[in-house]
């Protein structure tokens, strides 16, 4: 089993997913009754919420274990490691449930938002962000409570929620709130520097660097020895390019890929998102350009949305674009090549060509 075997780890999902069930089939002073009610709500939830995307970033962690120990992994260190990723992917489902309600999106993975199916609600998507949450920390006490490693691990989770929940905060005031409505458009506010800050928090950390930190936390790697400390520095400086370009790549492909390709329908220009292309924009526009963003950005208009993905075609931003993504690859061929030891290159060689020119 390697971290190449998708069928493996999605087998471990299940067998998460059982012992959460059996959780709760095992909760005192509830009756027969309610106990099923919750078990058939979550046997929903759960495969609805948590499987289904890319899975990369739980797959990192089998694939960073394996290029630490530099040999094909044991049964039991497979299971770990793939435990160890489905809390990462547990993460990922909390923050996109969350998400999608303070969005209002629609579609999520090619089908409706958790919130949007008929028999769940905004009132149970958000309870349900909080419990799968939750999930993660049930499971790696389950897993890993004598784990030499497992407070750190624990560390790990709760200082990454904390980073990309401040991301959130900065990605959801793009333009703030006044007497309980969005304040005027302000496009001041958007700015690369702000912009940047924002993806460092609300991407990078969760996206890339914990499935790094997770697998150097389960090799026995300590961040307060001079090798650990060593090596997590340049795990986190190089996620923090790779996030980057994920993230403007995923603005992009919002403003510009079908939502059939995509998998949602990209709502940032009606969201007033604080995004690459409206940040460059604001850098390109002459007078009579910049009132199309001052007109029509953050409306929920057909129209008016067209008018700002027309502008964006006017001011080349695809192709800005394009040319910005080969400059970030070789940085990051560069400073991938400057990593030591040797072997720790080939994790973030993987993490590069899952994101390279990607279509979704």
């Amino acid at each position: 089993m390697s971290s190449t075997d998708k069928e493996a780890f999605l087998g471990v999902y299940k067998e998460i997913q059982s012992e959460i069930i059996a959780d709760i089939q095992n909760l005192p002073a509830l009756s027969d009754n309610v106990k099923k009610q919750l078990i058939d709500y979550y046997s929903v939830c759960l495969p609805y919420t948590v499987p289904g995307g890319k899975m990369t970033r739980g797959l990192t962690v089998i694939k960073g274990v394996e290029v630490l120990k530099q040999r094909a992994l044991t049964e039991g260190e497979f299971k770990d490691a793939a435990i160890l990723g489905w809390q990462v992917e547990w993460l990922q489902a909390f923050f996109l449930v969350a998400d999608d309600i303070m969005d209002a999106s629609i579609t999520r993975r090619g089908s409706p938002c958790w919130y949007k199916c008929p028999n769940v609600t905004q009132d149970n998507a958000i309870n349900d962000a909080l419990i799968l949450e939750n999930m993660i920390y049930q499971t790696l006490r389950r897993h890993f409570k004598k784990h030499p490693s497992y407070v750190q691990i624990l560390e790990l989770f709760i200082d990454t929620t904390f980073q990309t929940e401040v991301g959130q905060h900065i990605d959801t005031n793009g333009t703030p709130y006044a007497d309980g409505t969005r304040a005027p458009l302000d496009l001041t506010r958007f700015t690369l520097d702000r912009y940047q800050g924002c993806v460092r928090y609300k991407t990078c950390y969760y996206s890339f660097y914990l499935s790094c930190a997770l697998a150097l936390t389960y090799c026995g790697y300590d961040p307060e020895t001079d090798e650990g400390k060593a090596l997590f520095k340049k795990a986190e400086d190089v996620c923090m390019i790779l996030g980057e370009y994920f993230q403007i790549q995923d603005d992009v492909l919002d403003a510009f890929a079908p939502p059939e390709v995509l998998g949602k329908i990209g709502t940032d220009i009606e969201d007033a998102k604080c995004s690459w292309l409206v940040c460059k924009a604001l850098e390109l526009v002459d007078d009579d350009q910049k009132k199309v963003l001052e007109e029509h950005y953050g409306k929920h208009d057909p129209e008016g949305v067209q008018k700002v993905k027309d502008l964006y075609k006017d001011l080349k931003l695809e192709e800005m674009y394009h040319s910005y993504e080969e400059e970030q690859k070789k940085t990051c061929d560069e400073l991938i090549a400057n990593i030591e030891p040797e072997n720790f290159q080939d994790l973030f060689k993987f993490l590069l060509g899952k994101i390279y020119k990607r279509q979704k």
